[in-house]
Parts: structure tokens; sequence; C-alpha cells
């Protein structure tokens, strides 16, 4: 992975135990609606929900334990796993243990603890906000980042 995106990444590190995260490409994936076809009120076990770009690649999938909506706009989520995917195929993970995805903002949260990853590195924290659609988020509480160089990495 070329420095150049890592540099541009550690640019956003905020003072602090905060720490702010984007992608490399801040470009939206699309601007839609997430569709999630479950109805408000009743839990779902085993929620798989994939989002592709305006070419009809995917760009991210969700994967959750349980998923209930709350209404129209929010889902109760536990046990997530978030895949993104930038426009030069670089995968970043999110997993979370709770968390609330809004459907209009496209704001995931969570507040139990979080880990982001990538080949090149990860982060741990107490509480994450992540917009889906422009790939910028933020972690805060207990932040604790590694980074790996191409030399280390398997």
């Amino acid at each position: 992975m070329p420095y150049y995106k890592l540099a541009t990444f550690l640019c956003l590190l905020s003072i602090g135990s905060s720490l702010l995260l984007a992608a490399p490409s801040p470009t939206p994936a699309s601007s839609e609606k997430i569709d999630v076809p479950i109805p408000v009120g009743i839990p779902v076990l085993g929620l798989k929900i994939p989002h592709y770009d305006e070419n009809g690649k995917l760009a991210m999938a969700f994967e959750t334990e349980s998923a209930k909506k709350i209404d129209e706009s929010q889902i109760e989520m536990t046990f997530v796993k978030l895949e993104v995917i930038d426009k030069e195929g670089d995968k970043i993970f999110v997993e979370l243990p709770q968390s609330l995805f809004n459907l209009d903002t496209r704001i995931l949260t969570g507040h139990k603890g979080a880990l982001i990853k990538r080949s090149d590195f990860v982060i741990t924290g107490d509480q994450v906000e992540f917009n889906t659609e422009t790939r910028f988020g933020t972690i805060r509480g207990n932040v604790k980042m590694v980074i790996s160089t191409e030399n280390n990495l398997q």
C-alpha cells in the first residue's frame, strides 16, 4: 500500500482520545437509501444486507446476528460486521457488538466497543460513529491503533 494513503489517514487523527477515520476515497458509494426488508418491531436473526454502487459493484455489506427496526428509519443490531470496499478495492472491516443504524442519515453508531481494521491498520475504541455514505467516522474512548507496514504484513 502506498505510504501517501497512510499519511493521508494519519493526518485525520484528532487530539485527545478520539480518532477520525476516512477511507482513501471519500466519495459516496451511492446516495440511494439502503433498503432493509424487515418489518418494524419484529426481531430478525442472521440478517445480511449488500449495498451496490451506481455501477452495480458491491460497495458495502452488512452482516448481523440480530436486527430489529425501531421505526422506519432506525435499526438496532447486534454483532454487526460491516465490510466497506473503496474504489481501489481496499476493504475496511467494522465490527460492533451493539449498534444503531439510521437509514435516512446512513450513520452507524456503536457504544459498546468497536473494532475497525484494514490490511495496514487495526483500531479499537469504546464508541464509533461511521457515515456509510461519506466513509467518514469518529472513534472515541480508549482508542488504540496498530499500524502495519508492508514489510510485516502477512
